[in-house]
């Protein structure tokens, strides 16, 4: 049974983590026990369900259109074709899609008969999926209770019950009816041992409750239930990774490699567990692995691209961030990236141009501001002033901590006011504050000559440890003092 996830998520230089989520895809397609006398069409069908269950969407999509062009009444087609436009839609975002599959998982129902209880999956899967799309929860109470007279059936198989709760706990999960999640899930996989949905679902039940130990409890388990599947081991690596568990993570990552050295996703995570060790060398080692299995990979050539940046090679990173442009031309995100590492390359006039254009696709990236106007500067541009917005002609009382750091680059704001602004509680928005002020402060010192007071400020933000930040970064890049392998 194949098991669905997905990927975790980067934004410029505040890379964020989650678990990753399983969804448990609907078995392989019942048999009619005889050839429909169009062996064709049985070769395509069985083509289509091969393309399901290796993730290959479109293609199922397609090879079971042919067969429905020429007979709409394939109940076996309808029900692929309905899971695999479920699934396509979900990783598409697509409410179109879903709707289409739900749709067909209908008509399947219509033609092949309410017995058959498989056809139910792509049906319940799509009504979460509408819920969890639109934030409407009446579609998942239909999955729910109609799951519930289904599930009441005599004589259901094991694995039939099993699917089917398993679909109602998902239902019973976005509805935040946690308990009932928790007796599904464990229902499921008691039918089903190795019932990876169940068995990562359950997991997910005591992540979202904040019930840690028995989160970790359930994780080990499911690798203890299906000790050969890679994803089990890659999901209690991402449980390690967010509770600060690097090693575990890496371990567990690690171990998902052995099982599979075609593993994207291990490789990918097992990366971004390397860069929050503070070792780039190794986490570009392995987002090079996974860019060699799969290169149309956006989210992979950025996080290369950030190791790389964090080792003094912006021209590598340049080369990256075109990569995800390339595949993603408007992502805002990629474009700020891309301007960064312009910027620490010395390429103002550059640096501006990408920054610009990430705020015409995003005008609420004023995190950028600051940035735009210093690289104006530094590149000797007209009107850079401009950059900062209305920072400078706001009141006083309005103005936040993008509106301060620029209006201290530009002259209307000093230095003791700046630092008093920050945030007065000690802890990590203080922390990132105080890196950007000791940089900023710093680059205005080295812009009028003083080198040395620029060294101590530069220095002043690297103490801060904040990593994860441009100024921080921009230290690094004035000092030369980047991260030393292990």
């Amino acid at each position: 049974m194949s098991v669905r996830l997905r990927l975790l998520t980067a934004t410029a230089w505040i890379l964020s983590i989650g678990l990753v989520e399983a969804q448990n895809v609907p078995p392989p397609s019942p048999r009619t026990g005889a050839v429909t006398g169009n062996p064709e069409h049985e070769r395509l069908k069985l083509d289509a369900e091969a393309a399901y269950q290796a993730g290959d969407f479109p293609k199922c999509i397609d090879l079971t259109g042919r067969v429905l062009a020429q007979n709409p009444k394939d109940h076996v087609a309808l029900y692929l074709r309905a899971s695999a436009r479920v699934e396509l839609g979900q990783l598409q975002r697509s409410l179109k899609e879903v709707r289409a599959g739900i749709e067909e998982a209908r008509d399947a129902m219509r033609y092949g008969g309410t017995e058959q209880v498989n056809y139910y999956l792509p049906y319940f899967y799509g009504m979460t999926a509408l819920s969890q799309m639109e934030g409407r929860p009446e579609h998942a109470k239909v999955v729910v209770d109609f799951s519930g007279q289904i599930i009441a059936r005599p004589n259901l198989k094991p694995e039939e019950k099993a699917n089917l709760l398993y679909q109602r706990a998902a239902a019973e999960l976005f509805l935040e009816n946690y308990d009932a999640a928790e007796r599904d899930y464990a229902a499921a996989a008691a039918l089903v041992p190795t019932h990876l949905g169940a068995r990562l679902g359950l997991a997910d039940v005591f992540v979202r409750q904040n019930k840690l130990d028995k989160a970790e409890a359930a994780f080990t388990t499911a690798v203890q239930a299906v000790p050969n599947n890679p994803l089990v081991y890659n999901n209690r690596g991402m449980f390690y990774q967010n509770q600060g568990k690097t090693q575990q993570a890496i371990a567990d990552f690690t171990k998902a490699i052995e099982l599979d050295n075609s593993y994207t996703v291990a490789y990918t995570n097992r990366g971004f567990a390397a860069m929050a060790e503070g070792n780039p060398q190794a986490a570009e080692a392995d987002f090079t692995s996974a860019l060699r299995i799969d290169p149309n990979q956006p989210l992979v050539h950025s996080l290369r691209g950030t190791a790389r940046l964090s080792q003094g090679n912006p021209q590598a990173a340049m080369e990256d961030y075109a990569q995800v442009l390339r595949l993603d031309p408007q992502n805002p995100i990629a474009h700020a990236d891309l301007g960064f590492a312009r910027y620490f390359g010395g390429d103002f006039a550059g640096a501006v141009a990408a920054f610009d254009q990430a705020v015409t696709l995003d005008a609420n990236l004023r995190y950028l501001n600051p940035w735009r106007y210093w690289a104006a500067v530094k590149g000797k541009q007209a009107n850079a002033a401009a950059k900062l917005g209305d920072a400078l002609t706001k009141p006083a009382d309005q103005r936040d901590w993008v509106d301060l750091l620029g209006g201290f680059l530009a002259g209307a704001v000093n230095e003791q006011q700046l630092l008093a602004a920050a945030d007065k509680t000690e802890g990590p928005l203080r922390a990132a504050q105080l890196c950007e002020a000791y940089y900023f402060q710093a680059e205005k010192k080295a812009a009028a000559g003083d080198a040395g007071g620029a060294a101590a400020l530069y220095q002043q933000t690297l103490d801060t440890r904040q990593a994860h930040l441009s100024a921080y970064r921009g230290a690094q890049y004035a000092t030369k003092k980047f991260a030393a392998r292990p």
